[in-house]
């Protein structure tokens, strides 16, 4: 079976490479062909078209995307070509060979207006550039594909890479004080628990079954009678702000002793309005998504997101010994 994954330098990408290395039966009842920008440049659709007839893949897993939100905002053009129509070129071309196509979207489709969680029907309504592209990358996906998961996220990270987590860590070790808004809500994610989640839900729809001994632990995962595709919202249990999560990420660094050349603890990180960060983009205020239809379909308990946090501390501490 061939498994053809977009964007493999990114955070989410080397998640999933990890993935299929740590499986042994993934790695040999799969031909995983994973290609960054240097293989196939999302901007030009002809390349995306012949990788794909090329490898004539079984899975495709798209987590490559324009992710610069402010730079979006004046560089229209690159985010509309990799967000919104690379992901429908992929549909199309899935559909013509029967893959399964993956692709994964954001909070930003919505405007952050709601008082509750946000469920998958809810109306859509981006405040930025970077909203708008990807909200058309899933109609593109959603109109050419019907084996398809759309798994909408939110502030992901993990212990590599450029996320949240590691600037907070490195700010940590030389300014004085920090000011975090704390007037937008959302569950931070892990890639950890994205790039599992995916594939749990990839076995309980049949895809994955022939692989049968390591994809046992993905979960006890009962299927109903017919595939489930569609929309999902898979983020985090639980919720706080950019500052609760600051707060939490440096009093849990510094219990894991990996603070010790920081220069601040959680008292020195201040609570700001987003008012007064200016940033290009607008960012939703409310980012919670329910994960209540994920959970009841796939019979998948989803972590807490300190729990998420932990892990990758853990992972920050075993290289520092």
């Amino acid at each position: 079976m061939n498994i053809l994954l977009f964007g493999k330098d990114g955070q989410l990408g080397q998640e999933f490479l990890k993935e299929f290395a740590s499986r042994t039966a993934l790695s040999a009842g799969c031909n995983l062909i994973a290609v960054g920008r240097a293989e196939c440049d999302l901007s030009e659709g002809a390349s995306i078209r012949a990788l794909i007839q090329k490898n004539k893949p079984r899975i495709i897993i798209n987590s490559a995307a324009y992710t610069s939100v402010d730079l979006a905002e004046t560089h229209q053009e690159a985010a509309r070509l990799i967000n919104s129509v690379a992901p429908c070129i992929m549909a199309e071309e899935a559909k013509r060979c029967g893959a399964a196509l993956i692709h994964f979207s954001t909070d930003y489709v919505f405007d952050g207006t709601k008082k509750g969680s946000y469920l998958e029907t809810d109306e859509c309504n981006p405040q930025s550039v970077y909203g708008t592209t990807k909200l058309l990358g899933e109609q593109g996906v959603k109109e050419n594909c019907a084996e398809h998961l759309i798994l909408r996220t939110s502030w992901v990270f993990s212990s590599s890479g450029s996320n949240f987590l590691n600037t907070i860590l490195r700010l940590a070790k030389t300014k004085s004080e920090l000011r975090i808004i704390d007037d937008q809500r959302g569950a931070p994610t892990s890639t950890s628990l994205i790039a599992q989640t995916t594939l749990t839900m990839l076995k309980a729809n049949g895809i994955l079954n022939d692989l049968a001994k390591d994809v046992s632990d993905l979960g006890d995962c009962s299927l109903n009678a017919s595939q489930n595709w569609g929309t999902f919202n898979l983020v985090a249990s639980g919720h706080t702000s950019w500052h609760g999560y600051a707060q939490y990420l440096i009093q849990k660094a510094i219990e894991l002793d990996i603070g010790a050349d920081f220069l601040i603890g959680p008292q020195h990180i201040l609570p700001i309005p987003s008012s007064q960060y200016v940033q290009a983009a607008k960012r939703p205020l409310n980012s919670v998504l329910s994960t209540e239809k994920l959970s009841a379909t796939f019979n998948i308990t989803l972590e807490h997101w300190q729990k998420l946090v932990d892990s990758e501390l853990y992972k920050i501490q075993a290289v520092k010994k």
